[in-house]
């Protein structure tokens, strides 16, 4: 494998350093100890801050960045994460996002208080509103703290109707089920 220098040219996916060697920069992502490039562009090696970069000279895809709001699915819940596939990054127009475009939320990112079961916060399907952690490492960190984050949409885990929020808990329309979420405080009032 040649060593990627300043001024090379890299497409999405090119290997461009190990972890060991170098922290991602803009237009670069970790996934495995490797970094790779996440867009078309020119290769910035800055050996004294340890950054690599790939700058692209045409307006492509956004890259995630720290405080970014972006809008996902949730994939998979455990007992100390949940998995969501990202879709679309908030802000003055919604964009589609490259890959990697996978996100987790740790149990310790869902409130700013303790929270005892993960599975109680989110259920897969559910649509959810995070916050950008870290986004320089693959899957993205992500956190649902604060009152306009969380669930903004979920249906009903029996019957898959959509829930109706009652004060802080959900009730379906059709079977009677109530459940509990991390509920973003807009949920379902169309504000994706």
């Amino acid at each position: 494998m040649a060593e990627i220098k300043t001024g090379d040219f890299v497409i999405p996916g090119d290997f461009l350093a190990t972890a060991e060697e170098f922290v991602p920069g803009d237009g670069a992502y970790e996934e495995d100890g490797k970094i790779y490039s996440s867009c078309t562009g020119v290769v910035l090696v800055d050996v004294q801050t340890k950054h690599i970069s790939v700058f692209s000279r045409t307006l492509g895809p956004p890259a995630l960045k720290r405080d970014d709001v972006v809008v996902g699915r949730v994939e998979d819940v455990r007992d100390q994460s949940a998995s969501v596939y990202i879709g679309v990054l908030r802000g003055r127009e919604d964009r589609e996002l490259p890959l990697p475009n996978m996100g987790s939320i740790h149990v310790s990112q869902v409130h700013t208080g303790y929270v005892e079961d993960m599975r109680r916060q989110f259920k897969p399907g559910d649509i959810v509103r995070a916050r950008v952690m870290n986004a320089r490492r693959a899957p993205v960190q992500l956190l649902t703290a604060g009152d306009d984050l969380g669930v903004i949409v979920a249906a009903c885990s029996r019957c898959h109707t959509l829930l109706e929020r009652e004060d802080s808990k959900l009730r379906c329309s059709e079977c009677g089920n109530v459940e509990f979420r991390k509920l973003a405080d807009d949920y379902r009032q169309g504000a994706i």
